[in-house]
């Protein structure tokens, strides 16, 4: 799974990248983001047009009743999220991207470790995202979900799970509401395991807190 991870980067290099409109109210940067955060992401509508828009993180279907669930819904596993009640309106044509500068994977004995990308430019994490309202009278509440899968490599032997990332190669497919998810989650998920093991990872100190700090690697304290 994916508990925390860290956002710190140029909003208008994103957004430029990925050819997106930006939202005003984006979140700041943070090192320690948990479930129930404000968080950005990117996601494409039906007029072709990209937004890069702050979310909820932890993903509400548009079917519920409340936006608190009994269970969580901050990850949802890449390998069910098709046939998975909760995830399948979202997997099929709502993908999203939820950029990240690194996350952090505890191993079975609650040592944190740090994943980020070697040069440290941002992940381009695989998600999923719904817009909720409590009725036609209330406001729209954007959330979205982080998609994992089976950990690969280094970071096996950390945790049994990590996100999916996505690649440039798939980035265009996977924001492209007309493309079907059955038709886009295979490919998705083999690049995604190979871009994973480029990634570097280190042991970092307990969470607490926020700041640069919290991804320092512990092993090169004196």
């Amino acid at each position: 799974m994916c508990g925390r991870f860290s956002a710190a980067f140029d909003y208008s290099s994103l957004a430029e990248q990925y050819q997106a409109q930006r939202a005003p109210n984006l979140p700041k940067s943070s090192w320690n983001i948990a479930p129930g955060a404000t968080v950005a992401i990117i996601a494409q509508d039906r007029n072709d047009i990209r937004h890069l828009n702050p979310a909820r993180w932890g993903l509400i279907p548009s079917w519920s009743v409340s936006d608190h669930l009994d269970y969580p819904t901050h990850n949802a596993r890449v390998e069910t999220a098709l046939t998975k009640r909760t995830y399948a309106d979202a997997a099929r044509c709502q993908r999203a991207i939820i950029p990240a500068s690194g996350y952090y994977e505890w191993t079975k004995d609650h040592r944190p470790f740090y994943f980020h990308s070697p040069d440290e430019s941002p992940l381009a994490i695989a998600g999923l995202y719904s817009w909720w309202r409590e009725d036609e009278h209330s406001p729209w509440l954007l959330t979205a979900t982080i998609l994992t899968t089976q950990a690969e490599g280094e970071a096996a032997l950390v945790h049994e799970r990590m996100p999916l990332l996505i690649t440039e190669a798939n980035a265009d497919e996977w924001l492209d509401p007309d493309l079907d998810g059955s038709d886009v989650f295979p490919r998705a998920m083999d690049l995604g395991r190979k871009s994973s093991a480029g990634l570097v990872q280190h042991q970092v100190a307990p969470l607490k807190g926020d700041g640069p700090q919290l991804t320092d690697d512990i092993s090169l304290r004196l």
